[in-house]
């Protein structure tokens, strides 16, 4: 009886191990899969360039809108893996919000770019216009501030590099080669969700004295990426003389606002801010206040 058991055991396990192995693929199943997959995804991305060359030509065409769809149709068939591309998709987005005047949705596919590709200067190039537009379009809209005279063609002549739809991104000291392996299609395809981190952090909105310092940060990576550029290195010293005019108009104003409340409180007596003089004193460095009716 116990032999009989032992009998039966045996075959129970030998069946086991049988269906087991039933289901392991074989090696030669496994390269045809990955090969598979290798070609759909060639082709995917094929398809892809071919939309984003569609989109090229209505750009040259001044087709603006139309060809943004082309670009949002490549980042759609474009395989997750595929990271150079998709960021010339969203560099290539960006230019034509940019000549839309769109330049916060612009700002928002350069992060894009930039998340999938860190040291992609076009798309460094094209946030930083979008910034100094943004600074520019936040200070016509606040009459507190000192208004510019800039029109929306200012943006057309800053990027002139965006009248060509980029084909490629702009090569560093590196291989394209060997920073594309520095992203994982995991990576991808999480910081392209509307909620992930790293995306809110590219996408966070800036205040408003902030943009000129986030161009200026923008252009001193550029610099590092391309340290002989006489470009990036013109484009440094007008963000700085601009940051400083800046915070010359905001002192200019805080002083007016000061003069003007003084002068409120002051005129109920029937005086103004005027009747008193600050003088300096040459050998001490000291002020002191005279009054003039």
């Amino acid at each position: 009886f116990v032999s009989e058991e032992r009998k039966r055991e045996r075959e129970r396990e030998r069946d086991v191990r049988a269906m087991e192995q039933s289901f392991v693929p074989h090696i030669e199943e496994l390269v045809e899969e990955s090969e598979v997959d290798k070609l759909e995804e060639r082709a995917a991305l094929k398809r892809a360039e071919q939309v984003k060359k569609e989109g090229n030509d209505l750009f040259k065409e001044g087709k603006y809108e139309e060809s943004l769809e082309k670009y949002m149709s490549a980042l759609s068939a474009c395989p997750p893996s595929c990271t150079r591309e998709r960021a010339v998709y969203h560099c290539n987005s960006a230019a034509c919000h940019v000549k839309l005047k769109r330049f916060a949705l612009g700002k928002e596919h350069c992060d894009k770019a930039l998340v999938l590709k860190q040291d992609y200067v076009k798309a460094l190039m094209r946030r930083i216009l979008c910034l100094e537009m943004m600074d520019d379009e936040e200070e016509e809209s606040d009459g507190s501030i000192f208004t510019h005279q800039r029109k929306g063609e200012e943006a057309e002549q800053r990027d002139r590099n965006s009248n060509d739809a980029d084909s490629q991104p702009k090569p560093s000291s590196r291989t394209e080669e060997e920073k594309e392996e520095e992203s994982t299609s995991n990576s991808v395809a999480s910081s392209e969700k509307p909620g992930a981190e790293s995306e809110n952090k590219a996408q966070g909105r800036p205040k408003a004295e902030d943009k000129l310092q986030m161009a200026l940060d923008d252009c001193e990576a550029w610099l590092k990426l391309e340290p002989e550029s006489s470009e990036a290195k013109g484009k440094k010293v007008e963000l700085e003389k601009k940051m400083k005019e800046k915070q010359e108009r905001m002192q200019q104003e805080v002083m007016g606002k000061l003069k003007d409340l003084g002068n409120t409180i002051l005129g109920k007596f029937g005086l103004s801010l005027d009747n008193f003089k600050a003088e300096k004193d040459p050998t001490t460095g000291s002020y002191s206040i005279n009054f003039k009716k």
